[in-house]
């Protein structure tokens, strides 16, 4: 017990490993028996669940799952031959065939997705939790694993097979009562036509906007503007960012957070109250934009709730690049807003959703 946990990152309650230790024991078999049937591999255990090992991981897909009481993050990630290897044999490709982004994006999404289902179900089985599933969003680079927000933890398992196979599966959590926007937790629903009509996401976005806009004024007393139309995330000027999902029965968001680096990094001065002139520490940027998703995921989630959706909130995921708002799944779309601030601070804000 002492061994692992001198190798597992962030936990704050040592009694709390042992339940998470069986998650992620069941969440690695969901992943094992998901590669014996999707991809006719079979993997094995590579070592003891330590900490995750950012080293040569290139690309991984993550989704949430949460209830009332916990939430967390499941997430596999991968080296760039690993990843390219897979998503030829899903999509049986020639072994020398380039592997277009999106066509690895649609791959590496569909082993958590299908995992995750099976992860859900055992669960259910085993101690009767039960729990609503996020979107698959395909990430680029080890940023993500390596920099949580302050009170979230992680716990990995290696696995590996023939030909030189190996990847990581990852377990992130937060107790739903310490997550941003808590205070939210027990609103309730009701019906309303408003979860109807093909102007929803825009009217969510509109309340993902006024989200951010309204966390912004009162966490630091910063006043944005927004411009007048929506864009394509995939035009965005951005460099980091904070991504958290919010999860319901009938149809659930992704909101991202993002910037490019000047502004990421203003808005860490401002939150953190630092000089002016002070650059701030990869860890404070991925505290700080993860503090400005999670408290503006928490007034969306009650927006939706007056709106008669009743959501989820998932973990906030430090992101860099722009790779998880470029290449989306299959069925997956997206829509972005800015939001400008004094000193050529821009913001978008970015909702995620699944179309259909």
């Amino acid at each position: 017990m002492t061994a692992i946990l001198s190798r597992v990152r962030n936990i704050e309650d040592p009694t709390d490993l042992m339940s998470k230790m069986e998650a992620l024991k069941e969440a690695v078999e969901a992943v094992m028996q998901t590669f014996e049937v999707q991809f006719d591999i079979k993997l094995e255990p590579d070592g003891m669940p330590g900490a995750p090992d950012g080293d040569n991981v290139v690309y991984g897909s993550t989704l949430a799952l949460t209830n009332d009481e916990i939430n967390y993050q499941y997430a596999c990630v991968f080296s760039e031959e690993v990843a390219q290897m897979l998503t030829r044999t899903l999509f049986e490709m020639d072994i020398d065939e380039a592997t277009p982004m999106e066509d690895m994006g649609d791959a590496l999404n569909e082993i958590p997705n299908v995992a995750a289902g099976v992860w859900k179900a055992k669960r259910e089985k085993s101690l009767g939790e039960h729990y609503q599933l996020g979107l698959p969003i395909f990430l680029k680079g080890n940023s993500w694993i390596k920099y949580f927000p302050r009170g979230v933890n992680a716990i990995a398992q290696k696995l590996k097979g023939a030909d030189g196979i190996e990847l990581q599966v990852i377990l992130i959590w937060q107790y739903g009562t310490n997550a941003g926007g808590d205070q939210l937790m027990t609103t309730s629903t009701a019906q309303s036509s408003d979860l109807q009509g093909a102007n929803v996401p825009t009217k969510v976005l509109q309340e993902a906007v006024q989200a951010v806009v309204d966390t912004c004024r009162i966490q630091m007393d910063l006043p944005l503007e927004v411009d007048p139309n929506p864009s394509d995330p995939r035009d965005a000027d951005v460099a980091y960012g904070s991504s958290i999902a919010l999860t319901a029965e009938n149809g659930g968001w992704n909101l991202a957070v993002m910037a490019n680096r000047p502004s990421c990094e203003a808005l860490t001065r401002n939150l953190f109250a630092m000089e002016d002139d002070e650059t701030p520490e990869m860890e404070d940027m991925a505290d700080g934009l993860g503090e400005i998703g999670n408290v503006a995921a928490g007034v969306m989630k009650a927006s939706r709730a007056a709106a008669g959706q009743k959501v989820q909130l998932g973990l906030p995921l430090f992101m860099e690049g722009k790779s998880c708002i470029e290449f989306f799944a299959s069925g997956i779309t997206g829509m972005a807003q800015t939001v400008r601030g004094e000193n050529d601070l821009e913001i978008h804000v970015i909702l995620i959703w699944q179309a259909g």
